[in-house]
């Protein structure tokens, strides 16, 4: 309950991180974001799955503090991307409509995390950000698979490889996102779209989600699970250390491997 919330009122499932500090992915978020996703997914009074968030954040990905705090790195990020991983899987492969309201900024995992649902709102000034390489580091939460389907591998290389943001507005005009609008208006317009959902007919939009995304989700999986081995490997590499102390130090990191 101290990172994950799940409501359930009026047929919609409502998952909401709650962490604060910008929603930083750690163990117990990944475990609690499964278990709601699970939980959602498998209430029969369940017509729409929303993910949102509280705070200044959508989410800023893994919390990097945690990391290097940590004893096995490699273990912990594994242990985190495995939880993410499987909330993701089941929200995608589930025949309910899932819908993500995005604010502040999403960065690392939390890409994924945003991405994931099928109709993504995003306000207009709104920030996506990678950040993963920035840090030495390879994304998960399926970054590598959501950018590079909704928007295209020239678009998911340069935001992946040059970690610029992009934009609300500018994710909706390449397709990243399904809509962008003033945040102001983020609210309204994703009630008018969870009212949509919740009353069209559950066999009719499911029959849909599986036919445009369905053949898809194996593929998906094993890409989750390729990205959750390159990420626990990259981490305890020198690059990824070095990484993550430049970040947490507010400096320009020293990567071994450009030395090489």
């Amino acid at each position: 309950m101290d990172r994950v919330r799940l409501t359930v009122e009026d047929s919609v499932a409502r998952i909401t991180l709650v962490r604060g500090a910008g929603n930083g992915l750690d163990s117990d978020m990944a475990t609690a974001f499964a278990a709601a996703a699970v939980a959602a997914v498998e209430d029969s009074s369940v017509r729409v799955v929303v993910l949102d968030a509280e705070g200044k954040a959508f989410c800023v990905g893994g919390d990097l503090h945690a990391f290097a705090d940590s004893d096995d790195r490699g273990t912990l990020v594994a242990e985190i991307a495995g939880g993410m991983h499987c909330g993701i899987l089941t929200l995608v492969r589930s025949s309910i409509p899932v819908v993500s309201v995005v604010h502040g900024t999403i960065a690392g995992g939390g890409i994924g995390v945003a991405l994931c649902a099928d109709i993504v709102l995003m306000a207009s000034d709104a920030v996506l950000k990678s950040a993963y390489t920035a840090a030495g580091l390879s994304p998960d939460c399926g970054a590598t698979w959501f950018l590079t389907a909704r928007a295209g591998a020239a678009i998911a290389l340069d935001l992946t490889l040059t970690n610029r943001s992009m934009s609300g507005a500018d994710a909706a005009r390449c397709g990243l996102v399904s809509r962008a609008v003033p945040a102001e208006q983020l609210a309204a317009e994703a009630d008018a779209v969870i009212d949509v959902l919740r009353h069209g007919s559950p066999a009719g939009l499911g029959r849909t989600k599986r036919l445009i995304t369905g053949a898809d989700v194996d593929a998906l999986a094993r890409r989750l699970d390729d990205e959750a081995k390159n990420i626990a490997a990259a981490i305890v590499e020198p690059d990824g250390a070095e990484g993550i102390a430049a970040f947490l130090e507010k400096r320009r990191p020293r990567f071994p491997s450009s030395a090489s």
